[in-house]
Order: C-alpha cells, then sequence, then structure tokens
C-alpha cells in the first residue's frame, strides 16, 4: 500500500506532467464501475475537457484538481497510478484520462480495492474518512503531537496507522517508525512518559523524510512501482537486526506483516 513517502514523491512526479494540461476523454472500464464512488457518465461528463492544475496528496489521498472540480483518488492495496507519455504503451487500466498531447494517467489495482470520488468545490467531507483525518504525520509539531498522543489509546503500531491521529502512515512505515524510535509494536501508548513520546515524534518525522528522499534518489523512478529496498525492518524477518545484529521477528493478524525487533525495541 502506498503510504505518505509514495504518495509525496508521486505527487510531484505528476505535478510536473499533468499541470496545464486538458482532460480529452476519461476511460472507465466497465467492468470495475464499482471502483468509482460518482456515475461513470457524470464523472466524464464533469471532468472532459477541464484543465488540470495541482496534483497534492492529504493523508494517503491523492487529489488532481481541475478548476473547482477535484478527482480524489484512495489507493488502498493495490491501486497505482501509471503515466504513458505519447507513443508508450498504457496498461489495461481501471480508469484513465487520455490528456492533450497523447499522454495517459492510469489507475490500476491489483487487489480491486482501490476507490475514485469526484468532488465538486469544497465538498471533501464526502469523500469517507477524509474528515475525520488529522495533522500530515510529516509536518505535525512536537506539542501537538504529544497533545494528540493523549487522546488515543491502545498499542503504538495501531495509534502510527490511525488516520486520525495523523495522517499518511501506515503498516509499513509504522513499522519502521518503531524500529527507529526502538519501541516495540504491541507496546501501549499508557506506558510512555514525555521523554517517550519525543523520541516517537523525533522518529516519525526522521523516517519519513529520509524515506521521502530515498524514493527520489531512485535514478529508474516509476511512478506505479514500489521500491521499498531502504526498508530497514519491513518485511525482513529472519535478517538480522541492522542496528543490533538480532533476528527480525514478525507476525501477522488479518493478512498484515508486523516486522521488529526484540533485540533492540523494548
Amino acid at each position: 500500500m502506498p503510504e505518505l513517502p509514495e504518495l509525496e514523491v508521486l505527487c510531484d512526479y505528476l505535478q510536473s506532467r499533468l499541470a496545464g494540461r486538458v482532460i480529452e476523454k476519461v476511460g472507465i472500464s466497465a467492468r470495475f464501475g464499482f471502483l468509482l464512488r460518482t456515475p461513470p457518465a457524470d464523472l466524464a461528463a464533469k471532468l472532459e475537457g477541464q484543465k488540470l492544475s495541482r496534483i497534492w496528496r492529504r493523508g494517503k489521498f491523492v487529489t488532481l484538481d481541475a478548476g473547482d472540480r477535484h478527482l480524489v483518488i484512495n489507493p488502498m492495496l493495490g491501486g497505482r497510478l501509471h503515466w504513458a507519455a505519447r507513443g508508450t504503451k498504457a496498461p489495461v487500466a481501471l480508469f484513465s484520462l487520455k490528456l492533450t498531447g497523447g499522454d495517459t494517467l492510469s489507475l490500476t489495482d491489483f487487489a480491486r480495492m482501490a476507490r475514485v470520488y469526484l468532488v465538486e468545490g469544497d465538498g471533501y467531507d464526502g469523500v469517507p474518512g477524509w474528515a475525520e483525518l488529522g495533522p500530515e504525520a510529516n509536518q505535525v509539531g512536537a506539542e501537538e503531537f504529544a497533545r494528540r498522543i493523549r487522546r488515543h489509546p491502545g498499542e503504538l503500531k495501531n495509534l502510527l496507522r490511525n488516520q486520525a491521529f495523523i495522517a499518511g502512515i501506515g503498516n509499513a512505515y509504522s513499522d519502521e517508525v518503531l524500529h527507529e524510535a526502538r519501541m516495540l509494536p504491541l507496546r501501549k501508548r499508557s506506558t510512555l512518559n514525555p521523554e517517550d513520546v519525543g523520541v516517537l515524534h523525533a522518529a516519525v518525522g526522521k523516517v519519513l523524510a529520509e524515506a521521502t528522499a530515498a524514493i527520489r534518489a531512485q535514478p529508474d523512478y516509476q511512478s506505479h512501482k514500489q521500491d521499498r529496498s531502504f526498508m530497514r525492518v519491513h518485511l525482513r524477518g529472519g535478517q538480522a537486526c541492522p542496528r543490533c545484529g538480532h533476528r527480525i521477528a514478525e507476525l501477522t493478524a488479518r493478512g498484515e506483516v508486523t516486522s521488529y525487533c526484540r533485540g533492540c525495541q523494548k
């Protein structure tokens, strides 16, 4: 699932390719209309002929602005946005935008969980989950982080993934943040003292900044591919911890993997 670092880089990548371009044709696969939360005919009628201006991220949503209309995409587990320049082959897509000049932006989804919404004006609260989003995880200050964390009990991994607490972190980066902070994923928030909260906040900022920089630096970056080879613990079960050398452990619940080090995470 793409999280804040992947989506931050994706939006910058698409901004330079989409801004100022006009949507000539909206393509919608008849088999996957369930992904759309706006009737396909309405979506095409309201977007075709519109000029794209800004591509931005809020939490784990990607938004394409076209005048006072906004195409909001929630990639979920398997949603990927493919950019195909004129003359190159676009993938078989669930949803696509053909732009002036012949370039195409396509949404694919191997998990069939992505969702697409059309927002009119400031009606973002009609997008499920939007109104509940907390501050961006890479922007929240230390004082606000400390104030907000007191409202949310439970285990630290679930806390970091709670979009109402801070927005943008999911399964993968919660593992990386907790490893950086030397805290176990199942540790309770109630065990944290003020110093611990400061350490956790610093770990959030450090991990997200370094991950975003690592993705930007990939020489063969492609918008639809997810290269997380820079990660230290997530999905590294059985390997040696890069900090202490202890074997990295893994837990699986509801199809999701949690990776951590018993040697240096407490």
